[in-house]
Order: C-alpha cells, then structure tokens, then sequence
C-alpha cells in the first residue's frame, strides 16, 4: 500500500468515526436527561413518605386517645 491508499481509508473511516461521537455525546445528554427525572421522581417519592409518616403518627395518637377513653369507661363500669 502507497501513502495515498492509505490516507483513502483513513478518510474514508472519518464519517463513522464522527457519527459514532455524535451518537456517544446524544447519548450521554439523554442520560443526563433522565438522571434529573430520578432525582425529582426521588425528591417527590421523600416528600411523600414524610407526609405519610406525619399521617401515620397522627392516626396512632388517635388511637391512643381511644383507647384511653375506653380504658377509663371500662374501669367506671367495673366500679
């Protein structure tokens, strides 16, 4: 092979090598894309979870209040 056959191919591969970076760099913005969707989905999915944790312990003091009451009916009955 001559110089210039050689510089052909070389020439020849530069397309493929620009779409295949083109592509990696797309790629990459997209995982980028999707990595700020998790972090919101992740932000949304705590503030859940602190707003059932405050429901739940709301509810179980609730619960406590009833069963204190009826602790105390039963005892007047009793007596």
């Amino acid at each position: 092979m001559d110089h210039n056959q050689m510089l052909v191919l070389a020439l020849a591969n530069v397309p493929t090598i620009l779409t295949v970076l083109i592509g990696i760099l797309l790629n990459n913005g997209r995982l980028n894309d999707l990595t700020g969707y998790v972090r919101s989905l992740d932000t949304r999915l705590t503030n859940l979870d602190n707003k059932l944790d405050t429901r739940f312990d709301l509810l179980l003091s609730k619960v406590v209040d009833v069963d204190n009451r009826l602790t105390r009916i039963e005892a007047q009955l009793h007596n």
